[in-house]
């Protein structure tokens, strides 16, 4: 067992025994002890909603317009425009122009540079002079 779920382990145990919700720590009310529960009612709330698919419960990171991008470059904005308008990921992206995931990021949050090489990936792959 890893170190972060050995600790998560005793800090539900401790809640559990100071009569606290074990996922968010807040004192448990006595009809929700009295029924065996260990989750306050918003807690309990957000995982039945969670269950039914009514919140992800993992954030997508993979789009564009998740990151602010640097304004003052052209062409990276047209890029980001491009996989807004086309609806292109960044994982796509990266898959289908044989770069990794970081490398696009790189090129489109940061002011680094990149290769001809990765240029000439992208633009491949988009099927236009983007880059």
């Amino acid at each position: 067992m890893s170190r972060n779920a050995d600790y998560m382990k005793r800090l539900r145990k401790a809640r559990v025994e100071r009569k606290q919700c074990i996922r968010c720590g807040k004192p448990l009310s006595q009809e929700t002890l009295i029924r065996g529960v260990k989750q306050c009612e918003s807690c309990l709330e957000y995982q039945h909603r969670r269950k039914l698919g009514q919140i992800s419960s993992k954030v997508n990171t993979t789009y564009f317009y998740n990151r602010q991008h640097k304004k003052d470059e052209i062409k990276r904005k047209k890029l980001g425009d491009f996989m807004i308008k086309n609806k292109i990921t960044i994982k796509d992206l990266a898959k289908n122009s044989n770069l990794s995931q970081r490398t696009i990021q790189r090129i489109l949050y940061t002011e680094g540079n990149y290769t001809k090489k990765t240029k000439d990936a992208i633009n491949n792959y988009l099927g236009e002079e983007i880059l």
